[in-house]
């Protein structure tokens, strides 16, 4: 019995040992991560992993590399991982392109000579082709509570001689209830001046933020007029709660920034500029 005992326990600790030996981690180079067949810059490339793809490790060589990226050095060593999703498919990575922690979403939009990457924002569609090579204006829908201000972006590939970003809001009126909304959005428009976002370096960029006071801005209009356009577009209920309203600020009126755009000018070599504008559209239901 006694020597029934130790066997079982071994063969737990074994598990125990065999579970936590299981290191997962995550591609955090933004153009991603190549595998090879050796633990060696020169060895046959087996194919490449993604962004913020994960793969386990699943053993450490103590090969040390040290790389150049952008001008920073990046330290680390040679692990051997065996990729997501394929039982049997093994290779070699870099780590010091590897996290422990799961990376932020990147919004990947195409240029013509360069890709913008957008760091940390939640859009919806994010599968689809995102893609400004044939077309000037691209819209975006932004999940619920998620913000378009003080955002990474990042131009990669870049063929331009310049880039040089602006960004402006706008925001539209509409009449709240507890559960609903009279939509005025298309009515009356609030935008604002278009202003340069903040460059960190040639190839980064920071979006802008906007206050309470920038989200309340809007044209002047009439009761009357606001009277009008309500009974015409959502109806004698909806007129029933302004009735009593004597300034356009009171309850249930309300603004809000329904849409945030940027405008990319990018001059090519031969000092042809072109304009691209990417608009951010933020769910009713935020507001």
């Amino acid at each position: 019995m006694k020597t029934t005992k130790h066997f079982i326990t071994a063969i737990l600790l074994l598990f125990v040992t065999f579970s936590y030996s299981q290191d997962y981690a995550y591609v955090t180079a933004d153009s991603g991560l190549t595998i090879r067949e050796l633990p060696d810059i020169g060895a046959s490339k087996l194919g490449r992993l993604m962004y913020n793809e994960a793969v386990e490790v699943i053993e450490k060589t103590d090969k040390k590399l040290v790389i150049l990226d952008q001008g920073k050095k990046v330290e680390g060593e040679w692990v051997k991982i065996k990729m997501n999703g394929y039982q049997d498919l093994k290779g070699y990575v870099f780590n010091g392109f590897l996290s422990e922690n799961k990376m932020a979403k990147i919004v990947n939009i195409k240029l013509t000579e360069a890709d913008i990457h957008i760091k940390n924002l939640a859009i919806y569609n994010d599968d689809d082709l995102l893609d400004l090579t044939t077309k000037d204006n691209l819209n975006i829908g932004i999940h619920v509570k998620n913000t378009s201000g003080k955002k990474t972006i990042e131009i990669k590939n870049n063929n331009y001689k310049s880039v040089k970003i602006l960004q402006r809001y706008q925001n539209t009126l509409n009449i709240l209830d507890e559960t609903s909304l009279c939509d005025l959005s298309e009515w009356k428009q609030y935008q604002s001046e278009w202003k340069p976002i903040k460059k960190i370096n040639k190839t980064r960029f920071e979006t802008l933020t906007y206050t309470d006071a920038d989200a309340k801005q809007f044209v002047p209009f009439s009761i009357e007029d606001l009277k009008a356009i309500v009974s015409e577009k959502c109806g004698e209920n909806w007129m029933e709660s302004i009735k009593e309203i004597s300034n356009t600020t009171q309850f249930p009126i309300s603004v809000s920034t329904n849409q945030v755009f940027l405008k990319f000018i990018l001059t090519d070599f031969e000092d042809n500029v072109t304009e691209k504008t990417v608009s951010f559209t933020i769910p009713k239901q935020d507001k």
